[in-house]
């Protein structure tokens, strides 16, 4: 093999660009949300913004770690897809969240029940920054367990080349939903609406995903069924 020999098409260009741009802007969408938490804890003061920073630190860990485990997912589900081995893309959905849920479970108990001591290693003496980030560490480790259900399928349609679904379902938890409830939900609730913004955006989007992965599923059944029937003439 010679790179003289290698050739993009535009096909080539705009299958790579269904995954790469949507994962630039899921880039762009977590600085956003971190602005969004900032400018609106900036009206309680610095330790609500340090308690929701020590919070957003101990979350990317976990969601970095998701995340690294399902780029290994992607290129086995975008494969099987191509190749008609919907056996193989059932179980390879299957594993992965099983897989991604486990952990998720392991670390959002961790975090929920172990929230106090976890925050105060962020601090020396703050009881205002241990007490938010208490609060919202917990609520955020509750809802985390059900992250990886949610990037399993956010990351699946993009596998398939379903380009648009991808970035919608990939973009809901710190976008779609997130950007209305950061911005409407403390107007009504206070600063307990900067402390639950993540989880209750975390919920919504799950149950999107949840009406999305049932569509993607028929879809798919209904491909299996044609490739049988195609490979029976």
């Amino acid at each position: 093999f010679s790179i003289k020999e290698f050739s993009p098409t535009r096909q080539m260009i705009t299958e790579i660009l269904k995954i790469g741009v949507p994962t630039l802007v899921f880039q762009l969408l977590t600085s956003l949300s971190i602005a969004l938490i900032n400018r609106a804890s900036s009206n309680y003061g610095d330790s609500v913004i340090a308690g929701m920073g020590a919070v957003t630190r101990v979350t990317s860990m976990g969601t970095l770690v998701v995340f690294g485990f399902l780029k290994g997912f992607q290129p086995i589900a975008g494969f099987s897809y191509g190749a008609k081995k919907f056996d193989r893309l059932r179980e390879a959905i299957k594993t992965s969240i099983i897989w991604s849920t486990s952990f998720c479970l392991v670390v959002g108990l961790v975090m929920a029940v172990f929230s106090t001591q976890i925050i105060s290693q962020f601090t020396e003496g703050d009881n205002q920054m241990i007490l938010v980030g208490q609060k919202s560490l917990f609520a955020n480790g509750i809802t985390f367990i059900l992250f990886g259900f949610y990037t399993v399928y956010s990351s699946l349609f993009l596998a398939l080349g379903k380009g648009a679904a991808g970035f919608f379902l990939g973009a809901c938890r710190q976008g779609v939903c997130f950007v209305p409830v950061i911005l409407l939900l403390p107007m009504v609730w206070g600063m307990n609406g900067i402390l639950y913004a993540q989880p209750i955006a975390d919920v919504i989007s799950v149950v999107i995903t949840v009406f999305m992965a049932l569509h993607l599923h028929r879809e798919l059944s209904m491909a299996e069924k044609q490739a049988m029937s195609n490979s029976e003439i």
